[in-house]
Formats: C-alpha cells, structure tokens, sequence
C-alpha cells in the first residue's frame, strides 16, 4: 500500500500544476489538449493546499521506502523532487529560475514512479 503512495502522490502533484496555467504557461496546450480547463477555477485550492499536500505524501512514502530498503542512490533520487518542489513553493517562488526548476521536478518525478515500477528496490540487509 505505501509503494503506490507515490504514484498516487505524483498523479496528484500532475493535477494541481495543470490546474493553474497561469502559474505554469508551459502546461497550458496539454490543459487544452486533456480538456482541464474546467481546473482553473479551483486554482488557488491546488496550488495552496493541493499541491503540498501530495507533494508531502510522495516524500513520507519514499522517505518511508528508503528506510525499508536501504539503497541509498534510489533514495536521493525519489525523495529530491518532492524536496525540490516543495522548497520552490515555500522558499524560491520569487526567483526567475523557480519555474524552470518546477518543470524539471515535475518531469523527473513520473520517470523516478515508472522506473520504481519497472525496476522495484531489493531489501538490502
């Protein structure tokens, strides 16, 4: 149950980005193309509430299969983009440079679910 925390985790994170357009334009044509317009008007929901609320679900579950698995390069790399979002929201909002490094985490963390998928951890002991 908590290995597919992250994969919820990730789902969500993907739909409250879409959910405001104005605040991410690269995502706006996928909006359009997925029919999700219907989002932006609950876009201070997502973004305020949303999207740390999944952001932080997807860190405790990987957090959590850290611990139980002990492979430390697989830890840095899925609990990084969870961090790294939830540091732009919080600290680096203002900068000129936080959407770009957004973009990047939220690209990275679907690829870090499906490798999690394809390739799953061994328990180290």
């Amino acid at each position: 149950m908590m290995f597919n925390l992250d994969k919820i985790g990730t789902l969500g994170v993907w739909v409250a980005a879409l959910s405001c357009p104005a605040c991410f334009p690269a995502l706006i044509s996928l909006v359009s193309v997925m029919g999700l317009g219907f989002l932006s008007a609950f876009e201070s929901i997502a973004i305020n509430y949303v999207l740390p609320l999944f952001t932080i679900l997807i860190l405790v579950s990987n957090l959590y299969s850290w611990y139980n698995h002990r492979n430390n390069l697989r830890g840095l790399i899925s609990v990084f983009n969870p961090i790294l979002i939830l540091l732009i929201l919080s600290v680096f909002w203002e900068f000129s440079v936080s959407r770009q490094l957004f973009y990047v985490a939220l690209v990275l963390m679907p690829l870090v679910a499906i490798l999690d998928l394809i390739k799953p951890a061994s328990i180290r002991c």
